[in-house]
């Protein structure tokens, strides 16, 4: 009990502390950003279909501008995650890579042609997860790292010369799920209890106040947080992804997303469920939701790895398509392809 106490009094404390730091940079705040399009390579408002596969360092990219024209360059490799976000303000994702044994970050800016690698030294490391954001409405992805067994964020803010800044929200059993659940263009610290579904958020509008809201998952499971602005109200809303949804007619090859509409006043609607192995196996479609038809909606969308080929589907459920039906773009051959982090 004397652990859940002091936790407690560190948010408030760390939360006054990021308000006073931040309170200049929002008072000139930026148009909210869209963080349906992280993944948006050629900057035409709609996500771009992208994978990584680590232990050969190849990214590949179906550009939508082009009819899905796909890219392909072989950067990074074992230990090495890839996360895609727009580092350079150009409107278009780049190519970073985070080492988790050494805690160096490497980016490849769209804006100088994905030439020249730019570093930063020592910032994570084993035991810390990055949490990129656009934290101070700059129109520019910060990096961030959250280390779960202690609680402790350190975002390294764009608009102060990447100086970086300190939080403590969270802790062991809590998965660091950053986004804009406000819609005033800044990501929010935001945290998702895995035992229960709690989401925890602190707004910036706020003060970075904490506020909190369940996700039921119906005893479904393995589960993964899966944010994104499902309604269109350029707002953040909560959602995890469902591996395996039994809750459906027992079936424990169906996928699901669970998730809750802030338009709605945070109203959990009816939950999506599709077929994960036509073959009656248990799903291994990996979640990878965004904005893929351009209407302002985050769509369903999953990167559909087949063992026994090697081969990997693009499979999405559009909003546009009143999720009916389901589109499948082009197959990779890789050994361990999953979507780019975000």
């Amino acid at each position: 009990m004397a652990v859940a106490v002091l936790t407690a009094h560190w948010w408030q404390w760390q939360g006054w502390m990021i308000a006073i730091m931040l309170g200049v940079l929002l008072a000139t705040a930026a148009v909210a950003g869209n963080f349906n399009h992280d993944g948006d390579y050629n900057g035409d408002g709609i996500m771009d279909p992208a994978v990584y596969d680590e232990p050969t360092g190849e990214w590949h990219v179906l550009l939508s501008g082009s009819d899905y024209t796909p890219q392909s360059c072989v950067w990074g490799g074992p230990g090495l995650t890839a996360i895609q976000s727009d580092y350079d303000g150009d409107g278009r994702a780049d190519l970073m890579l985070y080492n988790r044994t050494t805690g160096t970050w490497c980016v490849r800016f769209s804006r100088s042609g994905f030439l020249v690698p730019v570093y930063l030294e020592g910032f994570g490391g084993p035991g810390w997860t990055p949490v990129v954001g656009d934290y101070d409405n700059d129109g520019i992805a910060d990096p961030a790292i959250y280390g779960e067994a202690t609680g402790e964020w350190w975002i390294k803010l764009s608009r102060l010369g990447y100086a970086a800044t300190p939080l403590m929200f969270g802790g062991p059993g809590y998965t660091a799920v950053s986004g804009d659940y406000d819609g005033d263009g800044c990501s929010d610290p935001a945290i998702y209890r895995r035992s229960d579904g709690l989401w925890a958020v602190r707004f910036s509008s706020l003060g970075y106040t904490t506020n909190t809201v369940y996700v039921d998952t119906k005893g479904d499971g393995p589960l993964v947080p899966s944010p994104a602005d499902y309604d269109g109200d350029r707002i953040t809303d909560p959602a995890v992804f469902a591996y395996s949804a039994p809750s459906f007619m027992g079936k424990r090859y169906v996928f699901a997303w669970h998730l809750l509409y802030s338009s709605l006043n945070y109203q959990q609607i009816d939950s999506f469920y599709q077929l994960g192995r036509e073959d009656a196996k248990p799903s291994n479609a990996d979640p990878a939701p965004g904005d893929y038809d351009g209407d302002g909606k985050a769509d369903f969308g999953v990167s559909w790895p087949d063992f026994e080929s090697a081969n990997v589907m693009w499979r999405m459920w559009k909003s546009s398509n009143h999720y009916g039906g389901h589109d499948d773009i082009r197959q990779w051959s890789g050994t361990d392809v999953h979507p780019v982090q975000r």
